[in-house]
C-alpha cells in the first residue's frame, strides 16, 4: 500500500522471500508510518509475544515482552540489578522495566530507508533467541523468588 513505509516493505519482501508467515501485519497509521509485525518466539517452551516495529524514524525495533508485570516493590531492586548486568553484557539489546511492572527486551538498530537490511532483523531475532535462552531462567527466578 502507498502508506507503508519503506523498510516494511523490504521487510516484507524477504518474509515472502523466504517463506516466513509468522508475523501479523499492522499498519498504526501515523505520523512515521508505523508498521507492526507480531509474532511469538519459544523460549523455555514458553511462547513470548515479540513485534518488530518499522516506520520513518531511522529506528527500527525488535521487540520481546519477557515477562508481563511481574516485576513488583518487592524485587524490583534484584530485577534491576540483574538488568543491568544484563544490559552491560550485551551491547545491542536492552532489557527495560516497565512502570506497570513488565520486563521487555528491546534491539534497536539505527539505519536510513536505502541501506535498511531486513536480513539484519532476522540476525536480531536469533541474537534475541540466544539471549533469553541464556537468560531467561535467571530473570524469572528474580522475578519470583
Amino acid at each position: 500500500s502507498s502508506f507503508m513505509n519503506k523498510k516494511a516493505e523490504k521487510f516484507e519482501k524477504m518474509l515472502e522471500e523466504n517463506k516466513i508467515e509468522c508475523f501479523q501485519k499492522e499498519e498504526v497509521k501515523d505520523e512515521l508510518n508505523t508498521v507492526l509485525y507480531r509474532s511469538f518466539m519459544e523460549i523455555e517452551g514458553l511462547q513470548l509475544p515479540v513485534v518488530v516495529i518499522l516506520d520513518n524514524s531511522i529506528y527500527s525495533i525488535f521487540r520481546t515482552l519477557v515477562i508481563g508485570k511481574g516485576v513488583n516493590e518487592k524485587n524490583k531492586n534484584d530485577v534491576i540489578n540483574v538488568v543491568n548486568t544484563l544490559n552491560s553484557t550485551y551491547k545491542s539489546f536492552k532489557y527495560i522495566v516497565s512502570e506497570n511492572g513488565e520486563i521487555i527486551l528491546d534491539a534497536c538498530v539505527p539505519c536510513t530507508d536505502d541501506n535498511f537490511d531486513p536480513n539484519l532483523i532476522r540476525v536480531m531475532i536469533d541474537v534475541a533467541i540466544k539471549n533469553l535462552n541464556e537468560n531467561y531462567r535467571k530473570i524469572v527466578k528474580t522475578v519470583w523468588e
